[in-house]
């Protein structure tokens, strides 16, 4: 009787419950395991694979709690922690549907191919989720709606395709979007506008279609917008003014009409970019109240009238480009006043009146392009009193010589003789 005693003792101490395996003392889930050896098998044909008998709990980086797989990691990127001197290959595991209780996996810079396994709805508890940089394809499973504690998708640099399931508006936990650099296409959801957590969202170098929904004015928690490189077509919603982002870009798609007024309200915008769309209208006045804005661009537009000569609010402004437009009338004398700027570029446009003379003495400026306007005058000697050195350049313009003997390049100039 005490040798049975003893020996369920025994068992009980070097032996897992019933669906578990031990390794190196350690219990772990089967159907975890399962899905670690299938990744191991899956790349077996990669440049760079894994070692074949490489023990399932030594791939990647691996986080376990009472026997079960909550956070993995595996990438080829410096910028993970869980860098690998192998990649992974092949398709993403069916197994993966098993894994429910892994919170966090992140497979970025790999090599995995086809498409998101509809089991994937399987994981619940799944809040990042990083595919980001592989050759996946297919598209983004309707089955995504059920991982209601997702914050982060990140799928950027795949070949996904499609529309974007609008399943995938129920995650009201999310957070931060990464799907740029993608074939995704079809409009941007409505619905996205009660996603209310939204800080990230970044679905540029796609082919979305329609308007940029008005709902996104909801999004009061959002800091990054980035909707740029896609096919959108419409105005700019009034509704981003109520927003307090730090990175607005809009940039290479179709929209049309007037800059909204309520940009200005902005306060905290680090970067705006509307470049290459087909905007037209005035420059708003209320921009220039951004004074944390360091970046805008607008080039490549069909803006008009005047630009807004009251610009002293754009204490932080590093880079302006405003080249390939309409614009009219002279040089505010408050961009020569600005103390940090290092780039200017109003090439293309229709300026007239003299070049003012505190934009040549400002020792910030690294660029002045002021070429093919109507700039008309002479350029003072003091330019060339400048300690650091300017790239100018102003051709195709009625400034007439003489000309400060420092100057490099000239270019043809409308002057009668």
């Amino acid at each position: 009787m005490k040798a049975l005693l003893l020996l369920l003792l025994l068992n009980h101490v070097w032996c897992c419950e019933f669906g578990y395996t031990k390794y190196h003392d350690n219990c772990y889930f089967d159907k975890d395991i399962d899905f670690l050896k299938a990744l191991v098998q899956n790349s077996q044909n990669g440049k760079k694979s894994p070692r074949h008998d490489l023990n399932p709990i030594d791939l990647g980086w691996q986080h376990w709690e009472d026997g079960r797989l909550v956070e993995f990691c595996c990438s080829t990127s410096t910028n993970t922690e869980c860098k690998m001197d192998y990649e992974l290959s092949g398709s993403l595991p069916i197994e993966i549907g098993s894994l429910t209780e892994l919170r966090i996996i992140s497979l970025e810079s790999n090599k995995l191919t086809g498409s998101i396994p509809f089991q994937i709805g399987q994981l619940q508890k799944l809040e990042e989720l990083s595919l980001s940089s592989n050759d996946m394809s297919g598209k983004i499973p309707k089955e995504i709606g059920e991982m209601t504690a997702l914050k982060i998708l990140a799928l950027k640099g795949n070949n996904f395709s499609g529309h974007l399931p609008i399943e995938l508006t129920k995650l009201k936990n999310m957070e931060w979007m990464y799907l740029s650099s993608n074939q995704f296409s079809g409009e941007i959801p409505h619905e996205i506008g009660s996603m209310l957590k939204f800080k990230y969202l970044n679905f540029s170098n796609n082919s979305f279609t329609g308007n940029i929904p008005n709902e996104i004015g909801k999004l009061k928690e959002l800091q990054y917008l980035n909707f740029s490189n896609n096919f959108l077509t419409g105005k700019i919603p009034n509704e981003i003014g109520n927003l307090d982002l730090f990175r607005l870009n809009l940039e290479l798609n179709d929209l049309y009409g007037k800059i909204p007024k309520e940009l200005g309200n902005l306060s905290l915008l680090v970067s705006l970019d509307l470049s290459d769309n087909k905007l037209d209208g005035k420059i708003p006045k209320t921009l220039g109240n951004l004074s944390r804005l360091k970046k805008i661009e607008l080039q490549n537009n069909k803006l008009n009238g005047n630009f807004p000569q009251s610009l002293l609010g754009w204490v932080s402004l590093e880079e302006l480009n405003i080249s390939n437009n309409e614009i009219i009338g002279n040089i505010p004398l408050d961009l020569g006043r600005l103390e940090k700027i290092k780039s200017i570029n109003l090439s293309f446009n229709y300026f007239s009146g003299e070049i003012p003379v505190n934009i040549l003495e400002n020792e910030s400026i690294e660029l002045l392009y002021l070429h093919v306007n109507d700039f008309q005058g002479f350029l003072s000697d003091n330019y060339c009193n400048r300690v650091n050195e300017m790239k100018f350049l102003f051709y195709g313009n009625s400034i007439c010589s003489p000309y400060p003997n420092c100057l490099k390049y000239i270019g043809k100039q409308d002057c009668k003789e």
